[in-house]
């Protein structure tokens, strides 16, 4: 089978097409014949440089894959070749990618498999950082940072439809502007705010009980001073690159805390798959969808990474293979 994979040197790292062997489910595994592949900024973190004198073999980026079923394991129940599938893998770029049958998720009805490819790791970070992690609340004032990014884009849809009152923030008026299109309530332009002070004219002087942080560096700082008592921020990210000085004594006095966000083993933990179910049904009728900014040939891996590098995208990008 073809796979794209990432060739490390040392100044940097290449995307090769490379023949690779196809794997064979293992007894609680699905392999996937992979028409689409959704990008996550978690693909560019591969993109490193090779360790001096530590030659690394090539690895296969990619969380998200959307295809149909090729092969099913002896101990999966629920699937069968040639059934439509979307999942959260370990190494999405290529034909066939094995996943664990737990990962993998029924896509909604009548979405295209573009579409498709393009939800597992960005919503269900989303879903399982607010429901399972921060424990959110109907009616409480909920902050998705980044309303441009995947997990932004899915936060601020899902929160909404949960009860919350939803603010969010973006590097650009235009990008803020979006993010209160898909439900959003208000917003902040991190590059030109002060964060701080808005979110506190916003919610009163109160501050904000939940928060969905993919940016992390001053934002996350600036968060921090407009976090309720008893407040939750939930970081799924860093790409601001600057580690936060946490007062601990503070935080305990307000009741307040500071989580992070494993995807993998948050939708390992709900074996029923529980938020898929609900957020399938909110697909379904409406009131969620997705945003794929656009669509390229997976021959095209590298400059749809640039893309997503150089920050061009609001929402999902995806490949197609073949």
């Amino acid at each position: 089978m073809k796979a794209i994979r990432v060739h490390y040197t040392a100044t940097g790292s290449e995307l090769h097409m490379d023949e690779a062997p196809k794997s064979e489910p293992r007894p609680d595994q699905v392999v996937i014949r992979a028409q689409a592949i959704g990008l996550n900024r978690a693909d560019l973190g591969r993109r490193r440089i090779a360790a001096p004198g530590q030659p690394e073999p090539p690895t296969t980026p990619g969380l998200d894959v959307a295809g149909t079923i090729d092969a099913v394991g002896a101990d999966v129940r629920g699937w069968r070749p040639g059934d439509r599938v979307t999942a959260l893998v370990r190494g999405a770029y290529a034909e066939y990618v094995p996943s664990q049958a737990a990962l993998a998720y029924h896509p909604p009805q009548g979405m295209s498999i573009t579409d498709a490819a393009s939800l597992p790791c960005v919503f269900l970070t989303a879903w399982y950082g607010l429901t399972k992690i921060a424990g959110m609340k109907r009616g409480e004032t909920v902050l998705i940072h980044a309303a441009g990014s995947g997990v932004g884009m899915a936060g601020i849809q899902i929160a909404k439809a949960l009860g919350a009152r939803v603010l969010t923030s973006a590097g650009s008026d235009d990008r803020v502007a979006r993010g209160r299109q898909l439900g959003a309530e208000a917003g902040i332009n991190y590059s030109k705010q002060d964060v701080t002070a808005e979110l506190l004219r916003l919610t009163n002087g109160r501050g904000v009980d939940v928060v969905l942080d993919s940016v992390g560096g001053p934002v996350f700082d600036a968060t921090l001073k407009a976090l309720a008592e008893g407040g939750r921020i939930v970081n799924v990210g860093n790409p601001a690159g600057q580690r936060a000085a946490l007062d601990e004594k503070a935080l305990a006095a307000k009741g307040q805390s500071v989580m992070g966000s494993g995807v993998f083993n948050d939708a390992l933990a709900d074996p029923e798959q529980k938020g898929w179910t609900q957020m399938k049904t909110w697909f379904e009728d409406g009131t969620l969808k997705t945003v794929v900014q656009q669509v390229f040939p997976w021959s095209q891996a590298e400059a749809a990474q640039k893309l997503l590098s150089d920050r061009g995208v609001f929402g999902k990008l995806v490949m197609t293979v073949g």
